[in-house]
């Protein structure tokens, strides 16, 4: 088996890769947590060599973006690179040793991504402008955060963009459900969390963050122009309050056609335990 490089894919989203995780502050070998708008935080990665062949400086790039159902090169930005070498089977965490500063106007919600190139088992020439992990065993990201909910409603802008030479026209649909791995919650800090049994949340999409129920539906059309993109507005509102120790997942998820492009995770937690 030749070389086989692998950053994985979350499961069922692939967009919630247990291989990329975020420590908060300034110690690298901290613990895992949700980043802090406008402090400094380190990003991690995992790599693995599933081939029979060792493989010497390979390189891991890392990259951040806004949130977003569709992350490309065109709209993200890098925070640095490492480099691994991995004997045959083997698997290593990554470091960044850039520091990642959260950017204050998204609240420090950000979509990460992670890349490993080399050139015995190299990736497109060159590089296409969508990361597409699913296409891709090398490239894995994370778009998942956790929300603290209050009694309060929430509105959170969802970035949607298209590539640089084509049109889109984008299907988004916001879903409740699922179950995060152990790794992922352990990663954000829910430890010991559990899903809900019951769903104390309505949520709906709109075009803009005004709270006219009327213009908020759970499945939005948008059309874009090629390289252009547009925020839309995720509208959560709680009806009840969740059980302690539980969590509530909401995915906002875009298609083009019957393919599914890409998509963002929130994980909904009580306000005294986020």
């Amino acid at each position: 088996m030749a070389t086989q490089l692998v950053i994985r894919d979350g499961d069922p989203h692939w967009w919630n890769s247990p291989d990329i995780w975020v420590v908060p502050g300034s110690d690298p070998n901290g613990i895992p947590g949700q980043p802090v708008a406008g402090e400094p935080a380190f990003v991690w990665g995992r790599v693995r060599n599933a081939g029979e062949q060792p493989v010497s400086g390979a390189v891991v790039n890392f990259y951040w973006s806004n949130p977003a159902t569709g992350v490309l090169r065109s709209n993200s930005t890098p925070i640095g690179t490492a480099f691994v070498d991995l004997v045959a089977g083997e698997a290593k965490e990554v470091l960044c040793v850039v520091p990642w500063l959260p950017v204050v106007v998204n609240d420090g919600h950000e979509c990460l991504v992670a890349e490993v190139l080399h050139s015995a088992d190299p990736l497109p020439v060159p590089l296409p402008d969508a990361f597409n992990p699913p296409a891709y065993r090398q490239v894995a990201q994370k778009n998942l955060t956790v929300l603290v909910m209050k009694k309060s409603a929430r509105v959170l802008p969802v970035q949607v963009a298209a590539p640089p030479r084509m049109a889109a026209a984008l299907t988004l649909t916001v879903e409740f459900g699922g179950e995060l791995d152990q790794e992922n919650l352990v990663q954000v800090g829910l430890k010991g969390f559990r899903p809900a049994r019951s769903n104390p949340f309505k949520a709906g999409l709109g075009m803009d963050g005004g709270c006219d129920e009327g213009r908020i539906a759970d499945m939005l059309k948008v059309e874009l122009k090629p390289g252009s993109s547009r925020a839309v507005f995720l509208h959560l509102r709680p009806q009840d309050v969740l059980e302690p120790k539980t969590y509530q997942l909401v995915h906002v998820i875009s298609r083009k056609g019957k393919e599914i492009e890409g998509g963002i995770t929130y994980i909904l937690v009580n306000a005294k335990e986020g």
